[in-house]
């Protein structure tokens, strides 16, 4: 049920209603199966008396420890959170819904990836993880392609064959021609990013393992798909991503470096004569790209990305002033929408259609995205939880950097995982969820695979003696 879950993971199109007792978690389907393997883990361990949970492991005590500081911030503001209400929903409600969304995913999903993960060996389960992620990579590229060629190129034919894809489970296909944005058979281009953004490591780290020229197609398609989604943050941070898988894998291996040079010459090459071929096509093309990531006139634009880009600025704006009347405990867990609603912009609200149907819209259950995770801990758990967290990406990325240098023959796993938390890192800038499956399956990869090197370590230093 686990495996089926992670193949799962980018099947968001279309969620049955009345699977949303999950809160957030109902716009995705692989929870429903991770519930399930969480259930029989537990049955399981439970009959045989023996339950493994890494408390002895750094990384996981300084995120409980971040959860504890969640915890007495939000002591220390109940009075306010008690008088808390705002689209039909009570403070003290918000808190139960946002302290379970934070417990599903960091502890009880968490605890079962790790139990899975040490069952089967951190190698065998990183192997077992890259597949699952490979063949469902190959259902979300091929569905894309037929978005792309059909919003984008014109090719109508081509819709009974891309309608063939509601068949599948949790799929509902959907093509954007205004914004000609691909979604695949995730719910929105965000969505499709954020997968992107999941397996990229995991996709790079073929290169490195396999010895066909065809080991090489995986990482690049994602980067293709990433541009061609116009996933804004997708594009930047899977090219942050690539840019430190290059820089790792040619420090570490040799091939790499041989293949890598070969590339750089021929690309260049191909470049410049691309480049004077569609001079006009390709310049139109990257002015599109840089101006949907331009902020620094949003005040003033129009148009669909104008929008979006107006209301993740004003809701950040919002935080800030947030964090400004409450600097060191913050609101308390899950209340900061009730205070920043009060911040909002003029400039973000005028004539912007999302505040007004959505985000301010009393009769939409569903409250405002803070659009950035770092800012929506500072806001609701203070200075003091922002330092704690951050404290713990810190050690995190520390510590897989001391076994990528210390640890020779399972180098590709660690260097997939600083791929990876690179980009859930930079991610969290424009999304205020922890619902993010592949930082909490890396972070049990990590503790499985530290947890055998060390074992390792032990043992050879034991025969040594």
């Amino acid at each position: 049920m686990f495996f089926i879950g992670i193949f799962f993971i980018p099947f968001n199109s279309d969620i049955p209603k009345f699977l949303g007792f999950l809160g957030e978690y109902s716009a995705d389907s692989s929870p429903y199966f991770f519930i399930v393997s969480l259930s029989l883990l537990l049955i399981y361990q439970l009959l045989k008396g023996k339950i493994f949970i890494p408390f002895k492991t750094i990384e996981y005590q300084i995120f409980l420890g971040f959860i504890l500081v969640l915890f007495i911030a939000t002591i220390f503001n109940m009075d306010h959170i008690f008088n808390y209400y705002f689209k039909k929903t009570s403070g003290p409600i918000r808190l139960i819904r946002q302290t379970l969304g934070l417990l599903i995913g960091s502890v009880f999903f968490f605890y079962t990836f790790v139990n899975v993960c040490r069952d089967y060996g951190a190698v065998r389960f990183f192997y077992k993880i890259r597949k699952l992620f490979f063949i469902s990579f190959i259902i979300v590229l091929f569905v894309s392609a037929l978005e792309f060629a059909i919003t984008t190129l014109g090719i109508e034919a081509l819709k009974p064959f891309y309608k063939i894809f509601n068949f599948l489970p949790f799929v509902e296909v959907s093509l954007d021609y205004k914004m000609m944005r691909l979604s695949s058979i995730t719910y929105e281009p965000p969505a499709l990013g954020t997968y992107l953004i999941t397996i990229v490591g995991f996709m790079f780290s073929y290169i490195i393992t396999e010895k066909k020229l065809t080991r090489f197609l995986p990482f690049l398609c994602v980067v293709i798909l990433a541009i061609l989604s116009k996933s804004r943050t997708a594009m930047v941070v899977i090219l942050v991503q690539a840019i430190i898988a290059f820089f790792l894998a040619y420090y570490y291996y040799k091939d790499f470096r041989k293949y890598f040079n070969r590339v750089i010459v021929l690309g260049l090459a191909a470049t410049i004569v691309i480049s004077f071929i569609y001079k006009e096509p390709l310049s139109a093309a990257i002015e599109e790209r840089v101006a949907s990531l331009d902020f620094t006139k949003t005040k003033f634009k129009q148009g669909d990305n104008s929008i979006s880009n107006k209301s993740r600025l004003g809701i950040q704006i919002a935080m800030i002033e947030t964090i400004k009347t409450n600097p060191l405990l913050g609101t308390g867990w899950g209340q900061q929408a009730y205070v920043s609603k009060n911040h909002y912009p003029n400039w973000a609200v005028k004539n912007n259609y999302e505040f007004t149907t959505l985000y301010l819209n009393q009769n939409v259950r569903s409250f405002p995205p803070g659009f950035n995770l770092y800012l929506r801990i500072a806001a609701e758990s203070g200075i003091i939880g922002l330092i704690v967290f951050a404290f713990f990406l810190y050690v995190t990325v520390k510590n897989i950097i001391y076994w990528l240098r210390n640890d020779t023959k399972t180098k590709y796993i660690t260097i997939a995982l600083l791929i990876s938390f690179s980009g859930f890192i930079l991610n969290w800038l424009q999304i205020d969820s922890f619902r993010i499956y592949g930082f909490w399956l890396c972070l049990a990869i990590f503790i499985i695979l530290k947890k055998e090197l060390h074992g390792k370590k032990d043992n050879s230093l034991n025969s040594s003696l």
